[in-house]
């Protein structure tokens, strides 16, 4: 790969985390205004009945989603590097019937145990056909989720974000009217209206330029059984770590009572929401790209170093800003109670060099399709940070945590490199690993300073943010003023 092409990458990569990650603060403040609408109209009553409903939605969605959302992008991104429209066409339709499928299992098996959802939600028979109702919005989410997917896959990157902003703002207009007039009895109407237009706004932006292939239901179903597999492992794998978070919170109030267990969501809400939104907004354009050359693992290797490398560079000013402002962050976003997390955070923060690299590294078995390496890479990672969360808690309190946090992270970039190494040869490089070297370096050294000389650390935090905008800056608008 040249020169040229190197840097081209790295502007997109830039201008993808700008893009999607503009686009999530857009969606969590439309997420914030409306549940702060809801809280002043409806109370804790009706904020309570909204999560048990969601909580049913999102639990019955991911049984019976089969993971399409994301085993899919691999597919279409495949497809899409072929250059055979053919081909894409043939994808883009068998995403688009599975997820029809998925979709109208979803809403099924939601009628089928509306009664026991009912019971074993709310106590009661009386919000049977509450759960009736909704199980429609489990088939809107499962066609807005493979018009998603196709869009992401096809790298139509800008529409997906468009999709994104728009979707949340048009449903939020729109379903707010609902509880403010409905009140207690808006909320189902509401929940369905706001599915429903995101929904439609996705299908107003999808991409029409892929015509629909000709398939019969058996080629379908045949088509679509790698995706559903690799689907299945990540379902399973995602389902596994819910179920291990769920057990160290029932230990930690076993052990110290509710306000443990508060601390500990509050500190992990902050570390994995708000600092892993780059996460989120990279990985929309890292995933498909990877998946379209993942028969080149030259090339692979070399998008894995450059997206680390992008990854560090981005990372090392929040890490050094979250710091030093911890503190306020958490008075503002909760209460100086919450000041028991303080410890947590500096100790947790140190191993997001660690997390970058090796989610770099990681997607690789996402985009080679190795659904079952994916699943055993995850599952140790899952026991082994499970296990350092209960030993560091029994020695260290939510300071152990936090250091568990950062010591699996450590241990997952060497497991999840020794496999990727190994079965596929994928090496990120010297100036992936130098470019970690430099971000846990610094951010250790800001941590020192700040427990030590307060200034000091103020004044290196200042240093290392005005020097990270600009060489940002230099490979947002001239990328190859930054490679000479």
């Amino acid at each position: 790969m040249t020169r040229d092409n190197d840097n081209n990458i790295y502007r997109l990569i830039t201008r993808a985390a700008a893009l999607f990650g503009g686009a999530q603060v857009a969606s969590i403040l439309c997420s914030v205004i409306r549940t702060k609408l809801i809280a002043v109209w409806l109370g804790s009553t009706g904020v309570g009945i909204i999560g048990l409903y969601n909580t049913a939605i999102e639990t019955i969605t991911a049984l019976t989603g089969l993971g399409i959302r994301s085993s899919s992008v691999r597919e279409i991104s495949e497809a899409e590097a072929s250059g055979n429209r053919h081909k894409l066409a043939h994808v883009a339709t068998v995403v688009k019937r599975w997820s029809w499928f998925v979709g109208l299992l979803g809403a099924v098996v939601m009628i089928s145990l509306a009664p026991l959802l009912s019971r074993w939600t709310f106590g009661d028979d009386e919000h049977i056909w509450g759960f009736v109702w909704l199980s429609c919005t489990l088939l809107f989410n499962a066609l807005l989720s493979g018009e998603q997917a196709i869009l992401q896959g096809t790298r139509q990157l800008r529409k997906l974000a468009k999709c994104s902003v728009y979707g949340a703002v048009a449903a939020l207009v729109t379903s707010v009217p609902l509880y403010y007039f409905g009140g207690i009895e808006g909320i189902v109407p509401a929940l369905i209206v706001y599915t429903a237009v995101t929904c439609l706004v996705t299908l107003l932006y999808r991409n029409k330029e892929i015509p629909a292939a000709n398939l019969t239901l058996r080629q379908t179903a045949h088509s679509g059984k790698e995706m559903v597999v690799l689907g299945i492992f990540m379902t399973v794998s995602s389902f596994i770590t819910t179920l291990f978070a769920y057990i160290f919170s029932a230990y930690l109030n076993y052990k110290s009572g509710e306000s443990a267990v508060g601390y500990y969501q509050a500190g992990f809400t902050l570390m994995n929401k708000y600092v892993g939104l780059i996460f989120a907004a990279m990985a929309m354009e890292y995933y498909p790209r990877l998946a379209g050359v993942c028969h080149d693992t030259p090339l692979m290797s070399r998008y894995v170093g450059q997206q680390n490398e992008m990854m560090q560079l981005m990372l090392l000013p929040i890490m050094a800003l979250f710091i030093v402002l911890h503190p306020f962050m958490v008075r503002i976003l909760y209460t100086a109670e919450f000041y028991a997390i303080n410890d947590y955070l500096l100790l947790a923060i140190q191993g997001i060099p660690y997390k970058a690299i090796s989610w770099s590294i990681g997607f690789v078995l996402l985009a080679k399709g190795d659904g079952k390496l994916y699943f055993i890479t995850e599952l140790l990672s899952d026991s082994i940070t499970f296990t350092l969360n209960i030993v560091g808690y029994e020695y260290f309190g939510l300071q152990g945590v936090g250091a568990s946090y950062t010591i699996g992270f450590i241990l997952y970039l060497i497991i999840i490199y020794v496999a990727c190494r190994r079965k596929y040869g994928i090496e990120p490089g010297r100036k992936s690993w130098k470019a970690t070297a430099t971000t846990i370096v610094a951010t250790t050294a800001i941590y020192v300073a700040y427990i030590l000389l307060p200034l000091l650390a103020w004044i290196l935090t200042g240093i290392i943010v005005a020097l990270s905008c600009v060489m940002l800056y230099r490979k947002w608008k001239n990328p190859a003023a930054e490679a000479q």
